[in-house]
């Protein structure tokens, strides 16, 4: 793609789909139909209409893009917007200080959230790390996810390591792994002067190595689990060792 022209955007301009070198918009670009460069930078607004963008290099978006297809790219950095209408896939990383937003599936090589991420679709990726906002009306699924941010996943968390430190409230279905850790993340719990409880709210935790704290959950099923402070758990169910705290409360304990 090395002989395709670059394109610049600096004040309101339109351009249709094609091959492109790189495309800068520090304007309004309105880009027609489906569109494959080199790499893309947007500090003004960008809109794709009707098409799908694939950039093969970094795409950087420091201000308002918006995608009414599929978006592909190696890696991008999102400190402005960005949205698509279909799918995401990111090959290497997608950091996300802004807002970012896929009504499709999203998979990454690496996510970093420190802004707010939300899909209509599953999440995969090798590793993700929240420490914004979260949010998936499915599936998230990563070989290692660690949080100390928000939470709120409709479907099932599963990693082989799943990492929690809550500085909130979060809500997630349910979660899955070899090993689950959730606790409280010191220092973040004054606000105006008060204390307010962090709270893991989830229907479903199961991995060999379970340790939990501030969780409330209607059934835990791991291998050896660890039921810390102020958790509620309806039921447990352990095949190894169960060691608990004298401030929590679990309703039925089960050794299968």
């Amino acid at each position: 793609m090395a002989n395709n022209n670059d394109v610049h955007i600096s004040g309101g301009g339109k351009m249709a789909g094609g091959l492109y070198g790189s495309v800068y918009i520090s304007g309004s670009g309105k880009l027609q139909g489906t569109v494959e460069c080199e790499t893309m930078h947007v500090s003004g607004a960008c809109k794709v209409e009707d098409g799908d963008l694939t950039v093969h290099g970094e795409i950087h978006c420091s201000g308002a893009t918006k995608v009414e297809g599929s978006l592909a790219a190696k890696s991008a950095r999102v400190s402005g917007s960005m949205s698509a209408e279909r799918s995401a896939a990111i090959e290497e990383a997608l950091e996300v200080s802004g807002s970012f937003k896929c009504e499709g599936e999203l998979r990454v090589g690496r996510l970093a959230v420190s802004g707010v991420c939300k899909t209509e679709g599953s999440i995969s990726g090798n590793e993700i790390s929240v420490s914004g906002v979260l949010k998936s009306s499915g599936d998230v699924q990563a070989e290692r996810f660690s949080s100390t941010g928000a939470l709120n996943v409709d479907g099932l968390l599963n990693a082989e390591t799943v990492e929690i430190q809550l500085s909130g409230d979060s809500l997630v279905h349910s979660i899955g792994g070899g090993r689950v850790q959730v606790k409280k993340k010191l220092g973040s719990f004054m606000i105006f002067g008060f204390m307010r409880r962090p709270h893991l709210a989830s229907e479903l935790i199961e991995a060999d190595e379970i340790m939990l704290e501030y969780t409330d959950c209607e059934t835990v099923r791991g291998v050896n689990v660890h039921i810390g402070p102020e958790c509620v758990i309806d039921r447990v169910e352990y095949s190894g060792n169960l060691t608990t705290d004298a401030n929590c409360t679990i309703r039925e304990k089960v050794k299968i």
